[in-house]
């Protein structure tokens, strides 16, 4: 320690990759909060799990100061809570922005970026898994779209998991097929080689036939053994991790704008950083009351 430090006590927790840190020096406090979501695989740092918030302050802990500090901590509550998407069923608007490059000669296939709640101070950029052949999209097209969560167990503003919609559905239950898309999804990042027979697979699941089932990419996995992998690990992923993008208004089957799937951000992240804010809260009140 230099001549020039205070004294310090310090809290730290690490929460898997998330890191909050509360150091409080005898007269000087300083506050120090950040949380990062796993960045995608897929080249440049996407949204839908890179969230950053870093908030430093310098403050003395005394009366005049308490209630600055009590609005710092209400506004980093408020980040968490507002910032991750809405995973309860609902409408957004969307914007279609990129494609990666992958393609098959004839279509790019995902993974894709858009926007969710297109216009709003809302927006947040997503990454998109297409699991309908059917219908098409161009880039920069707006559209409205229901949000159908994947736990909810309504599948009626869904294109494949509606009856009345899809034609092939017959007895499958809905909530499996689309639990097994959702585990196809969370390939992509660890198979980039992949992409074009996972993106068939994607469409054969929703659509029997729509591709050749003995294509394979580089690795040799063909799009039968990648559907026959779903149906086997589905189970491992967690429904409440996926939500669903349909057009709004009366569905068909072809003639409308692309169903994709979105992988959220797990809730148990924000709730870890609240326990964090919370300590940090708990550690200051106390660290006051023993110094009056």
């Amino acid at each position: 320690m230099t001549p020039h430090e205070k004294p310090t006590m310090a809290l730290e927790c690490l929460l898997s990759e998330k890191h909050c840190r509360v150091t409080r020096p005898v007269i000087e406090l300083t506050l120090l909060v950040t949380m990062t979501y796993d960045d995608m695989l897929f080249g440049s740092r996407i949204a839908f799990t890179n969230f950053s918030v870093a908030a430093a302050m310098s403050i003395r802990v005394n009366t005049e100061n308490w209630m600055k500090l009590l609005r710092a901590i209400g506004v980093l509550v408020a980040l968490m809570i507002v910032t991750p998407l809405a995973q309860a069923d609902g409408t957004t608007k969307m914007e279609f922005t990129g494609v990666n490059g992958a393609n098959n000669g004839v279509y790019y296939v995902s993974p894709y970026t858009g926007i969710m709640n297109y216009g709003t101070s809302n927006a947040q950029t997503v990454v998109l898994f297409c699991d309908d052949i059917n219908n098409e999209v161009s880039m920069n097209q707006v559209w409205n779209a229901n949000v159908t969560g994947l736990a909810s167990g309504n599948f009626s503003n869904t294109r494949y998991g509606n009856g009345s919609v899809n034609p092939n559905l017959g007895g499958t239950n809905p909530q499996t097929l689309y639990e097994e898309a959702a585990w196809l999804v969370t390939q992509f990042a660890s198979h980039s080689g992949d992409y074009v027979s996972l993106q068939y697979a994607l469409w054969d699941l929703m659509t029997p036939g729509a591709e050749p089932t003995n294509f394979a990419n580089a690795d040799g996995t063909t799009v039968a053994q990648w559907l026959a992998l779903a149906a086997a690990n589905y189970g491992q992923i967690n429904p409440a991790s996926f939500i669903i993008i349909t057009n709004t208004g009366t569905l068909t089957y072809k003639g409308q704008v692309q169903e994709f799937i979105v992988q959220t951000p797990e809730p148990a992240t924000a709730v870890l950083l609240l326990i964090g804010v919370v300590s940090m809260f708990l550690l200051i009140r106390r660290s006051q009351q023993q110094s009056a």
